[in-house]
């Protein structure tokens, strides 16, 4: 499979110019995580992150999730993610997320960069269900304006 690389700002474009998005704006929930970034692996994260794959970008974003956003805290080594689900079911639109085998292969390229605080066993690309590989952090503020809304 050869993968090209684009901007995910053309990727979402694509999407949008295509009807893919919804009708109904709808108002996100906001979630966060963390992991730790092996630091010898930072520069290959970044990396890969400058280029993800399209398809991944397009099954996260039909399984409802705008605005994903990772930062790296470079003095702790860690990588919190943020992002805004707009579905119906969480559960269901994450499951679909982890049963897609090219995830599956987006992960087990990623998975040596990253150290989990949480997981134990075998990673999730090799079908592991040890834990939250990301661990989920709790929302302590809100400047109390509603997420963004999506049509």
């Amino acid at each position: 499979m050869i993968h090209v690389k684009r901007s995910t700002s053309d990727i979402f474009s694509e999407l949008k110019n295509s009807n893919i998005m919804a009708s109904n704006p709808k108002t996100a929930k906001r979630l966060g995580s963390v992991i730790k970034l092996k630091p010898e692996m930072y520069q290959k994260y970044k990396d890969l992150h400058a280029a993800v794959w399209p398809e991944i970008l397009k099954r996260i974003y039909d399984s409802n999730i705008r605005n994903y956003t990772i930062y790296y805290d470079k003095h702790h080594h860690l990588l919190f993610s943020h992002m805004e689900y707009i579905g119906d079911d969480l559960e269901k639109d994450m499951a679909a997320i982890g049963n897609d085998p090219l995830t599956k292969k987006w992960w087990k390229v990623c998975e040596p960069c990253q150290e989990s605080l949480e997981w134990t066993g075998p990673p999730p690309s090799e079908g592991g269900e040890g834990g939250n590989w990301w661990a989920p952090i709790e929302e302590v503020f809100h400047d109390g304006h509603p997420a963004t809304h999506y049509h």
